[in-house]
């Protein structure tokens, strides 16, 4: 069983077909088939359902991808300890919604230009549930809000720190944001990511209970209801949504002020912690400084 052999068929499975595989590891489609048919060959058994066109993976096939890639993803990472290379190889990134609107598209294409051997597979999902699969091995870290506790086994590294503000309509009179959340409908930033449970504990110590309405993980969605005037909102802010707040007022909570800090979370003792130390590297320089005050809208008012 041979290297090549392995990163062919993952190419297969990443591409879809033998001729667009065969494009990406610039070979010919014959070449392709002749190192399927002796891996097949070598391991006894069928990986391909050859009754469709073209073949696709059967059951031994899609398992032996999965394994297949791990190899060839740490074989990547060895030879670029070895040479000193730039990073290389492919990792495994979770990122909350809320970065995916700033922070993230602003550090990916730098790390595309800086790092152009380095591939990152990206999954979104909720920061408990980003971090719990960071802890599992099952991706290798994750930018996520800050945990109140980190779990054992785990290790954070702060990327930047945003201002959580009331967004309200536009055309909405009152000033006073403590009868403005009393008083409006509220919309809810998904109470099971954590920084919708730091909002909720905020309201909670200031003894502020809102009419809920509508409870919603998209913040361009948010904006969109706000703006319409469907109710107001308290959500993560950042340079980077700024033009989206065009259509809303936006007040920052000042007293006490309310924050939320990003940070990289991944295993303690992380093989691939090279490869995590770069990305930290630059989302740290794509985060606009890093400190709230970079974060805060240029029409906000600071009253709450």
């Amino acid at each position: 069983m041979e290297l090549r052999q392995l990163k062919t068929l993952v190419a297969i499975a990443d591409f879809g077909s033998f001729v667009s595989a065969a494009d990406a590891v610039s070979l010919t489609q014959s070449a392709v088939s002749l190192q399927i048919s002796n891996l097949e060959q070598e391991l006894g058994c069928p990986l391909f359902d050859r009754r469709t066109r073209p073949p696709v993976l059967n059951e031994k096939g899609l398992a032996l991808v999965e394994h297949a890639r791990k190899i060839a993803e740490l074989c990547d990472h060895i030879s670029t300890i070895a040479d000193g290379r730039d990073l290389a190889g492919t990792i495994t990134l979770g990122a909350v919604p809320t970065s995916q609107l700033g922070l993230l598209p602003i550090a990916l294409s730098k790390i595309r230009v800086q790092y152009p051997k380095l591939r990152i597979r990206l999954i979104s999902g909720l920061s408990a549930e980003l971090a719990g699969r960071t802890r599992t091995g099952e991706i290798d870290a994750a930018l996520v809000t800050e945990p109140a506790i980190l779990a054992d086994g785990l290790s954070s590294h702060t990327i930047a720190v945003e201002p959580l503000g009331l967004i309200v309509p536009i055309d909405l009179e009152e000033e006073d944001a403590r009868d403005i959340l009393k008083e409006q409908p509220y919309i809810q930033f998904n109470k099971n990511a954590w920084a919708g449970q730091q909002i909720l504990q905020h309201l909670l110590d200031l003894g502020i209970k809102t009419p809920m309405t509508m409870e919603i993980d998209s913040l361009e969605a948010i904006y969109r209801l706000v703006a319409q005037g469907l109710g107001v909102s308290i959500i993560p802010l950042n340079g980077a949504t700024e033009s989206m707040l065009s259509g809303v007022k936006t007040i920052i909570l000042k007293d006490p002020p309310l924050f939320r800090t990003l940070v990289v979370v991944e295993r303690s003792t992380n093989p691939r912690a090279a490869l995590v130390a770069g990305i930290v590297d630059i989302l740290r320089k794509s985060g606009e400084g890093g400190h709230i005050d970079d974060a805060i809208p240029s029409n906000a008012r600071q009253v709450l």
